[in-house]
């Protein structure tokens, strides 16, 4: 495998290093350990990392790594004299691996140096202009070379191109070959190109890289194997140079395949080998990536290589700890094992106790008596001794004696039985396995037992009963402390492994998108909607980004945020939707003072062009302020509630199954709120009507209270007996008695419940109903009906609102005095009604027949209805061929017989002209259809082949879990759709974005959390979030990485600060926590 660069790869990177570096400057220089450093530069919108490892490599990166908290003084040093200076060039030295970065100058000095040598150990050199070194990684003191602060760096050493190929240089060179070297081992010592082009020169001349040069090798100048390796060196001389301007690909060999167990099949790893700035000929044949460039290429490659390293530590470091756990709980198995032992080995020895108790007591009592006559230990070691050799039972039984601790040690086995008896017991155990005739033998086999001499053989029994006891009690203990023990060592340890843990950091580095350096969100309505952090971002907003179509939201408070919401490219000309407005409201009033002093107020927005930056005369306006012309539309008070939550960044291949996902869910929303918006509409319909019923009757009554005409006695009655059927509603007679007089009273009062769409009953309703006219006032406040909602989309009490009062505009007719008196005379409601319809209609009547009708006399109007009698049933073709037999429509006749000949002849050409145009005409339309017709089978042809080729490639994908979207969908993609806050158990999901918004347009997040005014500071509100979606039930593994792959920087800057966290399983993450 390939570790380190050669003057080949360093070559390429510098070509590619110097187009994108030259011009930018050095941000900062951070160490990732002892030989390996991070350099960040920058300029305006774009940034590269380039990861220097001395000795080894240099590229730049798109992958994140840990970095030193505390910089070395080695960086520090560069950091203090190198920190924002412009890059001036990057070259390499000569043909020598050596990087020289240059670096422009500032007061004191002319420029700067950075010297990288990737040869032997390699050095990373800081240098003035003049090369005298200020720092350096390493100092060199050798023989040949002398390296320290303050020495001069010799750059004239390496300062050499590659020399160009000459065949006399080749052929001498194979002729001063030695008899045993190959041809490519001579070339690789003898060229600079490197041993994997030298090889891939040998190879595209159809040689073999081990012939011997000095005797396969035909070196004269005209053999075919010479003119063939000549060529080959011109074509390699040419690749090289094609890199001083261009920037070349990048390519990475692969292993050959490794399963990665055995028996599972189409699971194989890939595994680097080398990498290299071209396609050798030796590579073709193997498995190899293609890359853009050689340096994303040595990016990939190295970085995968530092993962799989940092895997491997991160997995031995947990097996480590996973044994100190194993050696722990194998601690407490054999601490509980042995006190069973115990427990079973005094029972056994109290048994055996029992069972040869005489010849215990007989044991005890010699040696008790012996000690007691005091006679000498030795002696009676010897005395015991000598009964064994006489073969005294009671001396074979004593293994030893223990004098100091008042003991002996006796060897006591079950005693035998007799023959008949075992032959009935092996009758009768026949059928036992094999195992109990094994613990029969085992306890069966003599044991040693310990017994005081100061005790009887029955005492000593009891005794060995008393530690079983103990033993037992303190085996129960040992159980329920284990758990507790095993549990306490686990949390220990696995504190341990967390503290000591490696982080596998090696993830790439995400492109932020454009608005994530302000506050932003996306409304539940697809809007992008950003807000500035400070007086200079809102600023640049209005500057840069507010346009024709976007809408400027603020409140008047101290600190509230300028919000702009972006109106989608395809929603063009069009409001919008209140929702999303009411969002940004929450946003401006959230990021003001108000969310600190707990206050609830409203924010306000106006178009685009009524925010300008120029003052009134006599006035100024400081940075961040706006003035702002014409009206205010404002906002419903808000409500101090914050969210938190992510996004997942979509693949391509992914955002397909979203887009048709939303349409959907857009549709079912819709036809919900269609069923929800019917059952409100009918419900409504009910109660209104029974309201305009109770109107209507007030009305009435206060018309005919109001005419000027005395009551008779009669009509005082009927008003009574009205007054009597509202204050009465339990009497029947009385309810139907007034009910007659109310009829003849009322006439056009109707008391059924059902649904009346009459104009009246419209108009009634308007001035009965106090609740929505409330409403409706509330409605009206924030002006939402005039910025262009529609009546649909409107909510329910502001549709009957608009609704009322248009009927009440168009439909409300003034009474007449004498549609009062016939009220008052008591007409039925049907006369009432058909005076009311004919004079609706007479009122819709076009009013263009009234001025026609003013316009002609009386005789001319008699005389034109005369006539349209007559020719009443004639049409134009037929009044035309009369006119023309009458001669009325003719002009003035040609009179003589030129004339007359003249005019005939005029006639005649005239008819042959139309003649020819009709057929001009018919030919033209025949060829157009025919045109027109082939034209259309081509279309259908190529349509049918597009859209078989479409189906069957849209199949293909199907299969693979992936969506094909159209082309009109694929062309009004935007950035705000590849994002998605529910990403799909098939989706392929790049990394996590941390969103901060109103809580309302978090509604369908899978991950988020509420955010309330309260104490909390940032960083402990992210822990707790980041508790919370850990430990979702739902939450995949995936999603869980890159969740706690997002810095914590980057999360912190997106939280709000003072908030308090509210989520339905808070409670539950800070047990687990806990008990953790």
């Amino acid at each position: 495998m390939k570790h380190r660069f050669n003057s080949l790869d360093i070559r390429a990177t510098v070509s590619n290093l110097k187009e994108r570096l030259t011009g930018l400057r050095l941000q900062n220089i951070y160490d990732v350990n002892h030989k390996t450093f991070l350099l960040k530069f920058a300029k305006p919108d774009d940034k590269e990392l380039v990861l220097i490892e001395s000795g080894t490599r240099i590229h730049s990166t798109q992958f994140s790594r840990e970095k030193n908290q505390h910089p070395t003084p080695f960086v520090a040093k560069i950091r203090k004299y190198l920190r924002t200076r412009r890059v001036t060039n990057v070259r390499q030295l000569g043909v020598d691996r050596i990087v020289d970065f240059e670096f422009a100058g500032g007061e004191k000095s002319l420029g700067f140096h950075i010297i990288v040598e990737f040869y032997a150990a390699g050095n990373v050199i800081f240098t003035d202009d003049k090369y005298n070194i200020m720092a350096l990684l390493r100092v060199v003191n050798t023989e040949d070379t002398k390296m320290a602060v303050g020495d001069t760096y010799n750059i004239q050493t390496a300062v050499r191109d590659f020399e160009k190929f000459d065949p006399e240089k080749l052929q001498q060179v194979l002729r001063s070959t030695g008899p045993k070297q190959t041809l490519k081992k001579v070339l690789t010592i003898n060229y600079d190109y490197g041993p994997a082009m030298i090889e891939h020169i040998i190879l595209k001349a159809d040689l073999d890289p081990t012939l011997k040069a000095a005797t396969e090798f035909d070196s004269s100048i005209d053999s075919p194997m010479m003119q063939a390796l000549i060529k080959s060196f011109q074509e390699a001389e040419e690749m090289v140079e094609s890199t001083k301007n261009n920037v070349p690909k990048g390519y990475i060999t692969l292993l050959p395949d490794v399963k990665q167990k055995e028996g599972e099949e189409d699971n194989r790893l890939e595994f680097y080998d080398e990498f290299h700035p071209y396609l050798y000929k030796q590579h073709e044949s193997q498995p190899y990536k293609e890359f853009a460039t050689f340096d994303s290429a040595v990016d990939e490659f190295f970085s995968a290589i530092e993962a799989q390293k940092l895997e491997l530590k991160v997995r031995n470091q947990e097996e480590s700890f996973m044994k100190k756990l194993q050696a722990v709980r194998k601690e407490q198995q054999n601490r509980v094992q042995s006190l069973i032992d115990q427990q079973t080995s005094n029972v056994r020895k109290a048994q055996l106790i029992e069972l040869n108790l005489e010849m215990v007591e007989a044991a005890i009592t010699i040696i008790r008596n012996a000690v007691a006559s005091q006679m000498d230990w030795r002696d009676l070691h010897e005395l015991v001794a000598e009964e064994k050799k006489r073969g005294n039972p009671i001396a074979d039984i004593i293994h030893g004696l223990k004098l100091e601790t008042n003991q002996i040690t006796l060897i006591l086995s079950e005693p035998e039985e007799d023959d008949d008896d075992s032959d009935d017991d092996s009758d009768e155990d026949s059928s036992d396995s094999e195992s109990e005739e094994d613990q029969e033998e085992k306890s069966k086999a003599p044991v040693k037992v310990d017994v005081e001499i100061g005790l009887t053989a029955f005492a000593n029994a009891r005794k060995y009963y008393d530690q079983k006891k103990t033993t037992a009690t303190k085996h129960e203990k040992t159980l329920k402390a284990s758990s507790k023990a095993m549990k306490s060592a686990e949390r220990k340890i696995r504190k341990d492994l967390k503290d000591t843990k490696i982080t596998t950091s090696i993830n790439k580095i995400r492109k932020p998108f454009w608005f994530e350096k302000f506050l932003w969100f996306i409304s539940t309505e697809g809007h992008l909607v950003i807000a500035g952090k400070d007086m200079q971002q809102n600023e640049i907003l209005v500057k840069r980004y507010l346009q024709k179509d976007d809408v400027y939201v603020h409140a008047d408070l101290h600190g509230a945020a300028s919000v702009i919401v972006k109106n989608k490219p395809d929603n063009a000309g069009k409001p919008i939707p209140p929702s999303t407005l009411f969002q940004a409201g929450i946003m401006s009033v959230c990021q003001s003072k108000a969310w600190d002093a707990k206050i609830v107020t409203s924010a306000y927005w106006v178009n685009a062009d009524q925010v300008s930056k120029s003052a009134p005369t006599g006035e100024y306006l400081t940075t961040g302020s706006f003035m702002i012309r014409g009206k205010k539309n404002f906002l419903p008070p808000v409500q101090l509630v914050y969210g938190f939550g992510y996004l997942f960044k979509l693949d391509e291949s992914s955002i397909g199954n979203h887009i048709n996902d939303n349409k959907r869910l857009e549709q079912e929303e819709e036809e919900g709120a269609d069923d929800e918006q019917q059952i409100s509409n009918v419900q409504r319909q009910n109660d209104v009507t029974m309201t305009e019923k109770n109107a209507e009757q007030k009305q009435d009554e206060s018309t005919t209270n109001g005419i000027p005409s005395e009551r008779t006695g009669d009509e005082k009655k009927e008003e009574t007996a009205v007054e009597q059927k509202y204050n009465n509603d339990d009497d029947d007679d009385d309810n139907s008695s007034s009910s007659e007089d109310e009829d003849e009273a009322f006439p056009d009062t109707q008391l059924a419940p059902t649904i009346n769409n009459d104009k009246s009953t419209t108009s009634a309703s308007s001035s009965s109903s106090p609740i929505l006219q409330q409403q409706e006032g509330e409605w009206q406040k924030y002006d939402l009906e005039e910025y262009g909602e529609d009546a649909d989309a409107l909510p329910e009490f502001a549709r009957a609102s608009i609704k009322q009062q248009t009927d009440n505009k168009t439909n409300k007719q003034m009474i007449s005095a004498k549609e009062r008196r016939q009220m008052k005379k008591g007409k039925s409601a049907g006369e009432s009604s058909t005076t009311k319809q004919t004079k609706s209609n007479k009122a819709s009547a076009p009013k263009e027949a009234p001025t026609q009708q003013q316009s002609q006399t009386r005789g001319k109007r008699s005389k034109a209805k005369k006539i349209k009698q007559k020719y009443g049933d004639q049409d134009e073709e037929e009044r035309q061929l009369r006119m023309e037999l009458l001669g009325s429509n003719k002009g003035p006749q040609p009179k003589g017989k030129k004339a007359k000949k003249e005019a005939q002849l005029k006639a005649e050409k005239l008819a042959r002209e139309k003649e020819r145009e009709k057929q001009r005409a018919a030919m033209e339309a025949a060829r157009e259809a025919e045109a027109e017709a082939a034209a259309e089978i081509d279309a259908n042809q190529i349509v049918t082949e597009e859209g078989e080729d479409k189906e069957e490639i849209r199949q293909l994908l199907k299969e693979e879990n992936i969506t094909m979207l159209e082309e009109n969908e694929a062309a009004n993609l935007s950035i705000l759709d590849s994002v998605t806050p529910n990403p799909l158990p098939e989706d392929i999901i790049h990394f996590a974005i941390p969103v901060c918004a109103p809580y309302t347009a978090l509604q369908k997040y899978k991950y988020k959390v509420k955010l309330t005014p309260g104490t909390l500071k940032r960083g402990k509100a992210i822990k707790q979030a980041h508790s919370v979606f850990v430990n979702l039930n739902d939450a995949t593994s995936r999603e869980k990485e890159l969740i706690k792959s997002v810095p914590d920087t980057e999360a912190i800057n997106a939280m709000m600060s003072k908030v308090k966290v509210s989520a339905p399983n808070l409670e539950a993450s800070k047990r687990k926590k806990g008990r953790k």
